[in-house]
């Protein structure tokens, strides 16, 4: 059983395919497209895009609290491969995930632009490493579409849904599965 924010609430649910009632990874039919009744720019999304291995992604501006430059990290034993290590901010320690390692892409180092990128969900914290902050994008939720029905052995759990934005293809990720410390 995991633990999910679906409505502003804690729902608990069964691990099943993406889209279906069970999933933890609800389309982006179900997630992006809710209120969107409301008139002009108040239906607008705001995201955090980003670079991470040459490719364009995001998450909901909400989701995150603030960018950072990047620091020394220091590896934890025995953590998950995907974890890089943890950080204090601000006297608080925070794990940092790599999601070049996590969303299962080829792995660089980390140089001038990389970035961290503060998460929350379940009033936990956790730093994304990006290799670079594109900024914020306001985006109705009409254009967003559900993540196609593309079965691979890693990678599709974490993309809620992506979007075409002023030519640009841009994969919106699924911060509930990004923090499930199991493997994928």
């Amino acid at each position: 059983m995991l633990d999910i924010i679906k409505n502003n609430q804690i729902a608990t649910t069964q691990n099943s395919e993406p889209g279906t009632p069970n999933s933890i990874a609800p389309t982006a039919d179900e997630f992006y497209k809710r209120n969107i009744e409301k008139e002009g720019e108040d239906k607008l999304l705001q995201f955090l895009s980003f670079i991470v291995d040459d490719e364009e992604y995001a998450l909901e501006l909400s989701e995150t609290s603030e960018v950072i430059k990047m620091r020394e990290i220091t590896e934890v034993p025995h953590a998950p491969l995907f974890i890089a290590g943890i950080i204090s901010l601000r006297g608080e320690i925070i794990p940092v995930i790599s999601l070049q390692k996590r969303l299962g892409l080829k792995e660089r180092d980390a140089t001038a632009e990389t970035r961290i990128a503060i998460a929350s969900y379940a009033d936990i914290k956790v730093g994304l490493m990006a290799d670079r902050i594109m900024g914020v994008l306001r985006i109705d939720p009409e254009e967003i579409e559900s993540a196609p029905p593309i079965h691979t052995e890693v990678g599709i759990e974490f993309i809620r849904g992506v979007v075409h934005h002023q030519g640009r293809l841009i994969i919106l990720l699924n911060l509930p599965t990004l923090f499930k410390m199991e493997e994928a």
